[in-house]
């Protein structure tokens, strides 16, 4: 009697860990593997811009008059938050194509990106111990272009044609037009796409998420109660970005999304989308958080994450990297959602849209009142 107790319990057990593994699978091959390089080959390489051909990354011997582009986040000055910083590098990735230098990305404030993000195969943005001491006795200049109007492609590299090592702070925002300016010094893969796909191809081909990141996410995808009628409809997974940049969150204050509306937003949850759906909240505001898990009560599977700026945070850096991870997966995880409302002026908001695996079930929203807000349903490319 007990071998047998023992064994339905063994079964029910191994069912749970079957129907886990089952619908995180899908969501780890994913990861594992968008970046093609992944797939077809193991040998880094980058791309000749000219004829679009595959070439293999230069030898130790080949970079001895390599040039570098690199991104710099230090201490000394503000970078913006995530979505700032991720302009910024695919901004300098784009240049790096168009002015054949190497790409380097150096984000140190608040915190070390490297747990968080790794390069891909093809791109390897990271400067070792070794390179960084080489890079010393080597010419270089740093050039502040944040908040800066004017187009960062409009750099005189005449001047600069001497410089070995140029640092760039950035966080400039219409990447698109250094595509439309440089388009036939691009890759294929970059062209005839709007700002949605140039980010999805740009991001993709540089940034993979770590195991550190990634785990957290699957934790949290794979949560609550998966209804198979709500996932029937292709609908089950909703999720919202809320940004309300109140100040006492951020260090600064805009139209943010206003907290007295988020139950005219769960309403239009409630009115489109499945009863039995989960729900995922990602916000800088406890109340909004509060009233998502008060109405949804077990359907509600996060986010818990307190998002604070990280440039506001930097005499705390016990909190600002914990709250700079926090942002990390709470984008991942807002890419993965079959329904995504995001914030339209937030850029960590707007990039986590252009990640999403399909552009389909995309709604944006925009505060036009202090109780108000208008939401339209959005169509990338």
């Amino acid at each position: 009697m007990a071998s047998t107790h023992r064994m339905c319990w063994y079964v029910s057990l191994a069912s749970i860990i079957w129907t886990v593994v089952w619908h995180t699978l899908p969501f780890i091959i994913e990861f594992r593997s968008r970046n093609r390089v992944d797939i077809i080959s193991t040998k880094a390489h980058v791309r000749n811009e000219n004829n679009q051909n595959v070439v293999p990354i230069l030898s130790k011997q080949e970079k001895i008059n390599e040039k570098y582009l690199v991104y710099l986040c230090d201490e000394k000055g503000y970078c913006g938050g995530w979505g700032d910083r991720q302009r910024g590098i695919v901004s300098l990735f784009l240049l790096s194509l168009v002015w054949k230098r190497t790409l380097k990305i150096l984000i140190s404030s608040p915190c070390d990106i490297k747990p968080y993000y790794k390069p891909t195969n093809e791109y390897n943005w990271i400067l070792t111990e070794e390179e960084l001491e080489g890079l010393k006795g080597k010419r270089s200049k740093t050039l502040h272009y944040m908040n800066k109007k004017k187009p960062l492609y409009d750099i005189n590299l005449n001047s600069l044609e001497s410089v070995e090592v140029l640092y760039i702070k950035n966080n400039y925002f219409n990447f698109s037009q250094i595509v439309q300016k440089y388009a036939k010094a691009l890759p294929a893969y970059l062209q005839n796409k709007g700002r949605a796909g140039i980010f999805r191809e740009s991001w993709n081909r540089i940034m993979i998420p770590t195991d550190k990141v990634l785990s957290q996410v699957v934790k949290i995808w794979s949560s609550g109660v998966i209804n198979s009628d709500a996932k029937k409809t292709r609908k089950e997974l909703v999720c919202a970005h809320l940004r309300t940049a109140l100040p006492e969150n951020v260090h600064y204050a805009y139209g943010g999304f206003p907290p007295v509306a988020a139950t005219k937003l769960w309403n239009f949850i409630d009115e489109n989308f499945h009863s039995k759906s989960r729900i995922f909240v990602a916000t800088d505001h406890l109340g909004v958080r509060n009233s998502a898990i008060s109405k949804y009560g077990t359907r509600f599977i996060g986010s818990y994450a307190s998002n604070v700026h990280p440039d506001s945070m930097r005499y705390n850096l016990t909190l600002a990297c914990r709250s700079q991870e926090s942002a990390y997966v709470d984008q991942l995880m807002l890419s993965k959602c079959d329904v995504l409302i995001y914030y339209r002026r937030s850029g960590f908001s707007i990039h986590a849209s252009y990640l999403k695996t399909e552009w389909t079930n995309i709604y944006s929203v925009m505060r036009n009142g202090n109780s108000t807000f208008s939401l339209v349903e959005e169509h990338h490319n």
